[in-house]
């Protein structure tokens, strides 16, 4: 398994506030939706590190060479912009952070891409 000091790689945004990492999401752990499997996009459990989006790319609404989670299908700007629509709120120093949504349709930020 993964070695508990290691820094999430995303963290997964949930309508009760709830922000979760990607070794919890990714791995199956929760929520229940994956049973308890591997998520078939996920590198042995985990988020695949982010990549240069490349013409062949499906990502939605991004720029070509911005990085990006591989296992993305949509960019929806940044987690403030994006959370002014509703009530949840999350930690204002994740503000800045891209909303994307995954494969499973969770919706994620990564530490370090942030909306400049």
């Amino acid at each position: 398994m993964h070695k508990k000091d290691d820094k999430p790689r995303a963290l997964f945004l949930f309508p009760d506030g709830k922000l979760l990492g990607d070794n919890l999401v990714c791995s199956g752990i929760s929520p229940s939706g994956l049973e308890g499997k591997y998520c078939p996009f996920s590198e042995g459990g985990r988020m695949p590190r982010p990549k240069p989006i490349d013409e062949a790319s499906k990502l939605k609404l991004s720029q070509f060479g911005e990085l990006a989670p591989p296992c993305a299908i949509e960019y929806l700007g940044s987690l403030e912009a994006w959370q002014r629509a509703g009530e949840v709120r999350y930690p204002k120093e994740l503000g800045s952070l891209k909303v994307y949504k995954c494969r499973q349709m969770f919706l994620l930020v990564v530490p370090g891409l942030r909306e400049d």
